[in-house]
């Protein structure tokens, strides 16, 4: 992801010899499912002038490779940066969350489902009222977003947060704040709102956009083998793509 990549930029220009492990096909993380949804294509841009960065510094890039502490051991590091991302929260607690019908938002930006003609998107976060504005844009025509907080998008800027509300209102989708899941059905959802139980019914797609939740399988395995381990970016805690970069940044101009 983006945090890796400034990792290994900064890090290489300071004269330190950088391999960078990808454990899919393509650099990028998370961050290349940012630049799907509508008015967002511009973060395409600054990811391939990271990747482009990353090359002209001299970064070995070893993609389909996954880091364990045997790789660990055979390459012998004298720093480790793991920048391994998060991953979509799925609250197994609500029953229906394995129903067919149902997808992560990364699911449906990704093109791994359809987006559905009836749609309900549970979270409205950034990502889950982007991920609204996608299947608006898609061809969705019933649109509603359950969120159980009082207000929608609220770690975004107020101006590109406007903006996004004001496309949402274009395609009809409705905004049910203060609203908790509790199940979820063949076609639709339960929940409760001021303390009543509601549904919505006749859905045909489910999207989950709860939240993400930090992924690290490594940097405990690795501690006794490296002199220095540090964990970056959403590895560390989840938040924005810029935070990630700026640690990045001060970590590897540190090392």
């Amino acid at each position: 992801g983006p945090g890796g990549l400034e990792a290994a930029r900064v890090a290489a220009l300071r004269g330190h010899r950088v391999t960078l492990y990808e454990q899919s096909e393509r650099l990028g993380g998370q961050f290349n499912l940012a630049a799907v949804p509508p008015m967002k294509q511009e973060y395409a841009k600054a990811l391939q002038y990271l990747h482009t960065q990353v090359k002209k510094a001299g970064v070995t890039i070893e993609l389909g490779k996954e880091v364990t502490p045997e790789l660990i051991d055979a390459v012998k590091p004298d720093v480790v940066i793991i920048a391994t991302g998060a991953a979509e929260v799925i609250p197994t607690s609500i029953p229906g969350v394995d129903k067919p019908h149902v997808a992560t938002a990364n699911d449906v930006l990704r093109g791994k489902c359809t987006v559905g003609k009836r749609v309900i998107v549970i979270g409205a976060g950034e990502v889950g009222c982007e991920t609204a504005d996608y299947a608006g844009e898609r061809g969705a025509k019933q649109i509603t977003i359950v969120e159980m907080l009082n207000d929608v998008a609220m770690e975004m800027v107020p101006w590109s947060k406007e903006f996004l509300l004001e496309r949402l209102r274009g395609y009809g989708v409705n905004i049910l704040t203060s609203a908790t899941v509790t199940e979820i059905l063949d076609d639709g959802v339960v929940f409760t709102r001021n303390g009543k139980r509601e549904s919505i019914r006749g859905v045909d797609r489910v999207i989950l956009a709860m939240g993400a939740r930090p992924v690290d399988h490594l940097s405990e395995r690795v501690r006794d083998k490296v002199a220095e381990v540090y964990v970056i970016g959403d590895a560390k805690k989840p938040r924005r793509a810029l935070d990630a970069i700026h640690e990045a940044y001060e970590i590897a101009r540190r090392i």
